[in-house]
Formats: C-alpha cells, structure tokens, sequence
C-alpha cells in the first residue's frame, strides 16, 4: 500500500505541474510567436521545478532516476488521455518545438532538480 501511495503523491506533482503549464498554454494565445515559444519553455521549466522542488523536499520516496521516470510516464498519460480522447481541436502543437522538446525540457527539470535537492 505504501507504494501504491507514494506513486499517488508522484503523480499529484506531476499533474500539478501539467495542470500549471496548460493554464499558460490556455491563456498565452494572445502572443506571437516567438514570445509565446519562449514563455512556454519558461513556463515548463518553472512549472516542474516548483512541483518536484516540493515532492523531492517533503515527498521523495524513489531515486532521482525513478522519480524522472515515472513522473514522465504520468505526463505522457495525461496528455495521451487529453490529445488523444478529449481535445477535438487541431493538433498542429504536437511537434517538436511545442511539444517534444518541452517534454525533454520537462524531464531535465524534474531530474535537475532531483540532483539538487537531494
């Protein structure tokens, strides 16, 4: 069971963070592009970095490594679940500049902060 529970509080962070970085997303369409590209990154760095400063602060119950990993197995399910069955829109956003590289930027963060915490 207290695994179980300790991969809950993994994945609150991780969704906490998603739910964060998508607040931006929702609101930053007012910008141009190349400002909105910046900010997005911005966003996903800070984002993970406050989220998993805290699990790794008070939370941590798995190695850095294992705690990059299954957050970002999370992530990818919530945006599995949400591109792939709720969001009905155009996905011209699934590519590498708006979405691979900020899940690459994602994970360095999460695991950067890892380092450095622990």
């Amino acid at each position: 069971m207290t695994l179980i529970l300790n991969i809950l509080i993994l994945a609150i962070h991780a969704l906490v963070a998603w739910v964060l970085l998508e607040i931006f997303v929702n609101n930053a369409h007012r910008l141009g592009r190349k400002s909105y590209i910046f900010f997005h990154y911005i966003c996903v760095i800070a984002a993970f970095a406050i989220s998993f400063f805290v699990y790794f602060e008070y939370f941590s119950a798995f190695s850095v490594f294992a705690t990059t990993s299954i957050a970002m197995v999370f992530v990818s399910l919530l945006e599995l679940i949400v591109f792939g069955y709720l969001y009905s829109g155009d996905r011209w956003f699934l590519n590498y500049v708006d979405w691979i590289f900020p899940m690459f930027l994602s994970m360095s963060t999460i695991y950067f902060v890892g380092i450095v915490v622990k």
